[in-house]
């Protein structure tokens, strides 16, 4: 058995720690984790992809099969094999990734012994303890695929057409909300506040345009812009070149950018394929992932 569980983008400007969006790349770019289980007569498991090198230590797969038997008595050795497809520390999701597939994988395996409110409950005690704090704007697009305000689904613009550019390095996300302040002012607050719920509103009554404006992010982005080099001059450029919307996806350093034209969102990846590293970075425009985690086989 063999679960893909995609990137996503969390916060897009406007929902921090509350929005996020499950992305696929146009081109078919695996962009996700793919865990595979098997039986076997002992546990194992195996690791590859071009991000197999970033993971140190005990790996949240095998915690997971842990916690899992502890939750269920079930004690049956699994082979299992993750193919980590997307970086550590990109703002990507990486590893609200490995945690769904692994969760779905393992739980699947065995015909589901815990319900949807055990499972979620095991995948956000894994995502904090791997992230310092459960990012349910990372785990739930990513195990129900769409773009999600918590767990309720939202109509997207079917125009729409996603940029994410990952210039390369590496920020961990428990030091990128270090960063944030402990307050900010009421009226902030509120303010965005408001924005979020016109925006979902924007959605609902389908208007693009509207809903894109209202993506934006006065309270944490200023805050993280500064340590992604590049990364304003770029945004600036996009704006100005047709893109939508653009900010940074969850706590960076990967750039997202929403377009409703092709050839301005080619465009504009073009230029971002200039401001990522061409060794350790990459950019795609990409569609969003409606599945979520899907089992393979």
């Amino acid at each position: 058995m063999r679960v893909y569980a995609p990137a996503t983008s969390a916060n897009l400007n406007v929902g921090f720690d509350t929005l996020g969006v499950a992305l696929r790349p146009l081109d078919g770019s695996p962009l996700g984790d793919t865990l595979a289980v098997a039986s076997a007569e002992q546990d194992s498991l195996t690791v590859t992809g071009p991000y197999a090198h970033e993971l140190k230590g005990t790996n949240i797969v095998e915690k997971a099969l842990w916690r899992f038997r502890e939750l269920t008595g079930i004690q049956q050795p699994l082979a299992m094999h993750l193919e980590k497809g997307m970086p550590v520390g990109s703002g990507l999701g990486s590893s609200a990734a490995s945690v769904v597939a692994a969760v779905v994988a393992i739980n699947g395996y065995f015909d589901k012994p815990l319900d949807t409110e055990a499972e979620r409950a095991l995948m956000a005690e894994l995502e904090g303890e791997l992230s310092g704090g459960v990012h349910w704007d990372n785990l739930l697009p990513c195990l129900l695929g769409g773009l999600c305000l918590h767990d309720a689904k939202l109509p997207v613009p079917e125009d729409w057409v996603w940029l994410l550019a990952y210039p390369g390095i590496r920020l961990e996300t428990k030091a990128m909300r270090a960063l944030l302040p402990k307050a900010i002012p009421l009226a902030d607050a509120v303010a965005q506040a408001a924005r979020l719920g016109r925006f979902v509103d924007a959605l609902h009554r389908q208007q693009g345009p509207l809903a894109a404006s209202l993506m934006l992010d006065p309270l944490v982005e200023p805050h993280r812009a500064p340590l992604v080099p590049g990364f304003s001059e770029l945004k600036d450029r996009l704006l100005a070149g047709g893109a939508l919307a653009a900010g940074l996806s969850g706590s960076g350093p990967t750039l997202f950018a929403v377009f409703d034209d092709m050839a301005k969102a080619r465009q504009a990846l073009d230029q971002a394929q200039l401001w990522v590293s061409p060794q350790q970075g990459f950019a795609h425009l990409c569609r969003v992932d409606n599945d979520g985690a899907a089992f393979l086989e």
